[in-house]
């Protein structure tokens, strides 16, 4: 197969107008000049999307997407208040809902041009949604308590569940990781066992960290409404919490977290240049949110230090819980724009936000040997963007495009591995009409209570 657009970005190489990309089985064959390939496969079936940009399927380093059902339900919250209100009404939920809730987080990725997700679970439901939509990624199982006596317990089950979501990813593009949620809901020991285990086990481990000002507080002193509101609906208010008097880093740091590598922390808003440097002594990559994070109130990330101490950073959406869509295009717009309203920041531009989306995504993950570039040899995980609407004529600059004039809408092909799992609107591998008809009497559920 050849595809053909007006533009075609590789991001390992520069712009190819009228260029075309050709596909053999689940890899990509060829990249190049449209003309110049055609010569080359005479016999291809050539697939012509004129006015559009093919460029490498979108991978979203952190996503929720068992939390999709909770879509508009908790606006307007400061993020202690929204973690709150999204666990109470958690609560109501029950297995089949949580699985649903992932099939509408699948299907948006999809839309969005999403090839490649680093999703946090608990439940399983976004495995089984991402194996059913047939997306690329890591699913992280998710581990969280901060009693002491059950870390034992805690460890065992995880090596359960592992191995039995192993075996469920036997054949797909997924594979499993280990996510200790946070520092205010992962005690010291179960960090300590989790990272531990996660090293003898070779296993990828993602936490977030350092994302608000409420999680600074409790960290370092002891304070604020999660040591107290939040504890006490999670059952864990007898236990005493020593102040650190550190940062989350810092803190994180000293339990030994990150000594193993492959780790991927979430936000890093609320860090010193000190912090900074530690992320780097242990090459920790970084899912950066923008909008989730200026939404939520969380801080903005301090990319230009990111990028002095060369750190590996991808763009992340979190969840529709949190950001209300999994639009890439528009955590790409927000992100520079917060960078040079807010920060005064002209150090990134559109080209580098792409490339946060794409490649640089695919190195925070430790994937880039698959995944993120137009390049012969990696899995043909591609995206196709429509450039022929009012709003973008003309458009001479692609990268300026697809940043300042495109949003999911605009996606027109999604494939992942050869296979075209979403085109015009249409998806391959899954059910819209049932999932979203079912997903209405949960809804409603949710905002009864």
């Amino acid at each position: 197969m050849l595809l053909k657009a007006q533009w075609v970005l590789p991001i390992s190489k520069k712009p190819i107008e009228d260029g075309a990309v050709v596909v053999e089985g689940s890899k990509i064959k060829a990249v190049g000049k449209y003309k110049r390939l055609l010569g080359r496969f005479p016999d291809e079936e050539v697939v012509d999307f004129g006015k559009a940009i093919i460029l490498p399927g979108f991978i979203d380093i952190h996503t929720h997407l068992e939390y999709s059902i909770f879509r508009g339900l908790l606006d307007d919250l400061s993020y202690a208040d929204w973690k709150i209100q999204l666990t109470m009404k958690s609560a109501g939920l029950k297995k089949g809902d949580w699985e649903l809730s992932a099939h509408i987080g699948a299907l948006e990725a999809l839309q969005s041009g999403i090839t490649t997700i680093a999703d946090i679970t608990g439940s399983g439901a976004s495995l089984k949604a991402a194996k059913d939509a047939g997306l690329r990624g890591v699913i992280y199982y998710e581990v969280a308590d901060m009693d002491h006596t059950k870390v034992p317990q805690i460890i065992v089950d995880a090596e359960k569940t592992i191995s039995r979501w192993n075996d469920m990813v036997s054949g797909t593009n997924l594979i499993i990781g280990l996510a200790p949620h946070s520092p205010y809901t992962v005690s010291p020991p179960l960090y300590k066992k989790a990272s531990e285990w996660a090293r003898q086990t070779k296993l990828k481990m993602c936490t977030h960290l350092a994302g608000s000002k409420a999680e600074y507080d409790f960290v370092k002193f002891g304070s604020g409404v999660l040591p107290n509101e939040y504890w006490d609906l999670m059952g864990w208010g007898d236990i005493l919490w020593q102040p650190t008097g550190v940062s989350p880093v810092k803190y994180l740091e000293e339990w030994g977290v990150f000594d193993g590598g492959d780790v991927l922390a979430v936000h890093c808003v609320q860090v010193n240049e000190a912090d900074i440097d530690i992320l780097k002594k242990y090459d920790v990559s970084v899912a950066h949110c923008p909008r989730c994070n200026a939404k939520l109130g969380m801080g903005i990330a301090p990319l230009p230090s990111f990028a002095h101490r060369n750190l590996k950073v991808g763009l992340g959406t979190d969840s529709p819980a949190s950001n209300n869509t999994m639009d890439i295009f528009d955590e790409m717009r927000i992100g520079v724009l917060l960078q040079r309203g807010v920060k005064g920041s002209f150090d990134f531009t559109a080209e580098d936000f792409v490339r946060m989306a794409t490649l640089g995504g695919a190195e925070a993950i430790n994937m880039e040997s698959e995944v993120g570039s137009l390049d012969p040899g990696k899995q043909a995980d591609i995206v196709v963007v429509d450039m022929s609407h009012s709003h973008q004529t003309p458009a001479r600059e692609p990268y300026s495009a697809l940043v300042y004039t495109a949003n999911q809408e605009n996606v027109v092909l999604t494939m992942v591995a050869g296979k075209t799992l979403y085109r015009d609107g249409v998806y391959a591998t899954l059910d819209e009409q049932a999932i979203l008809e079912k997903s209405e009497p949960i809804r409603k559920r949710l905002k009864l209570e």
